[in-house]
């Protein structure tokens, strides 16, 4: 039985369905049909992130590596690629090592850098799937897009429910109870409104992507039923009263709306019954906004600066974090939020505890330095300058369509990081990464 069981597993590994004993791994059942193993582990990862702890995911995404590193070494014709879009997030890792070494805590730092570590390879790992499997995307859009609708069905709910805070996450002493926002917040661990908004801020691109790419193919019926997903995941966003959420979707629909404007010839090539579309779900929009006082005072709230407690929490933060930048501007305090909460109790304001700077530019200059920061920047920049060119310059309209989403995706993520951390959070880096890797193995036709 052991002998009959220990040829089996030789078969599969090391042999072809075909072939005589002794034939390279390369030629293996396993081996020929890698790809689709890696594709189950990304779908897999994609749906284990709406429940699944983070040290899972950590798991689900490390099998994705592993089995590219695999494919890497033994499957013929598999090598790794670099782009001018990769040098500059390969520089911001080398500098990130560097600040590693340099940290007063090794350990704390090294177990944060070993989750960027994670991501890093995670990266190319997907850009290596991608090149050879650009088809697999529109199943996984359509997979993101639908894990994104049930959250936002969920968040919806949980709303109308009246779904108690888990922690003081509004300031309600100037409020009376009609004007209290119950903050929904999904399944996603850990249980977090913001999580749940930065999760649906970097997914629902994929949703509008759909409703473009099914109109462009005629399928109007599929593309009015993504379009009506989409307006689900907007109006969850509102229900998570996510305020660095609110300014980015703003700022999305300021680049779709200018973006519409230039490529449609002031919207005259736009037909009628999709600018009534449009129309109707901004005006539904603009009337859940005024006609709902919890929202609409989670809104007003932004601009309260001060007067607002947990907008001064954060601006509290801010301060002791920019101080901490400032006493270590080259090569920061090291990574992790471990290391950053060891190192911000020298330097926060009595009863401001954070795990974090609140801010994805402010995290990195305290981590590893301004030339760490630089370097971020200008790989977003490529990444940015990318998708504008495959927009400008290619032939292919689902291209178009594609490379716009993710452009929609850099831009609502980045900004909503300006506010928050949630950017680092395995959920929004896993829609993230997957993003940019696809991006990344794009070509121009």
């Amino acid at each position: 039985m052991n002998s009959y069981f220990f040829e089996l597993i030789n078969n599969f590994l090391f042999q072809s369905q075909n072939s005589k004993a002794g034939k390279f791994c390369s030629d293996s059942i396993f081996f020929i049909n890698i790809d689709a193993f890696i594709f189950i582990f990304i779908a897999l990862t994609l749906i284990f992130s709406t429940f699944a702890s983070t040290n899972a995911l950590g798991f689900l995404m490390m099998i994705i590596i592993a089995l590219s590193f695999m494919k890497l070494l033994f499957k013929n014709g598999s090598k790794v690629e670099f782009t001018k879009m990769d040098i500059w997030i390969t520089v911001y890792y080398l500098i990130v090592v560097v600040s590693l070494c340099a940290s007063s805590d090794f350990m704390l730092s090294l177990h944060g850098f070993l989750k960027m570590l994670v991501y890093w390879l995670l990266y190319y790992s997907l850009t290596g799937f991608f090149k050879g499997n650009k088809n697999k995307f529109l199943p996984l859009l359509v997979l993101i897009s639908l894990l994104c609708s049930i959250e936002s069905i969920i968040g919806i709910i949980q709303n109308h429910a009246g779904v108690l805070a888990i922690s003081g996450w509004q300031d309600t002493s100037k409020l009376d109870t009609t004007e209290v926002l119950s903050r929904c917040y999904g399944t996603l661990q850990p249980y977090n409104p913001n999580l749940l908004a930065g999760y649906l801020i970097a997914a629902i691109p994929s949703t509008l992507s759909l409703c473009a790419i099914c109109y462009y193919k005629g399928y109007f019926k599929r593309a009015l039923t993504f379009c009506a997903l989409l307006f689900l995941s907007i109006l969850a966003i509102f229900y998570t009263g996510c305020r660095g959420a609110y300014l980015a979707l703003f700022g999305m629909s300021i680049l779709l709306y200018i973006s519409l404007y230039k490529y449609t010839n002031g919207f005259s090539n736009i037909k009628k019954r999709v600018k009534t579309l449009i129309l109707a779900v901004g005006a539904s929009l603009m009337c859940v906004i005024v006609l709902m006082p919890p929202i609409f005072k989670r809104i007003l709230s932004i601009f309260a600066m001060r007067g607002d407690s947990s907008t001064s929490f954060r601006m509290n933060v801010y301060e002791s974090s920019f101080k901490m930048f400032l006493d270590n501007p080259f090569l920061g305090i090291g990574v992790g939020n471990q290391n950053f909460r060891e190192v911000y109790g020298l330097y926060m304001m009595t009863g401001f505890d954070a795990l974090g700077a609140y801010s994805v530019p402010l995290e990195i200059a305290v981590e590893s330095g301004i030339f760490a920061l630089i370097a971020f920047v200008l790989f977003m920049v490529k990444a940015v300058q990318k998708c504008l060119n495959i927009i400008k310059n290619t032939t292919s309209k689902v291209r178009m369509i594609i490379a716009f989403s993710i452009l929609l995706m850099i831009t609502g993520v980045m900004l909503h990081g300006a506010f928050d951390t949630i950017y680092f959070r395995p959920q929004v880096q896993f829609i993230f990464w997957l993003n940019i890797a696809l991006l990344n193995s794009l070509f121009i036709k």
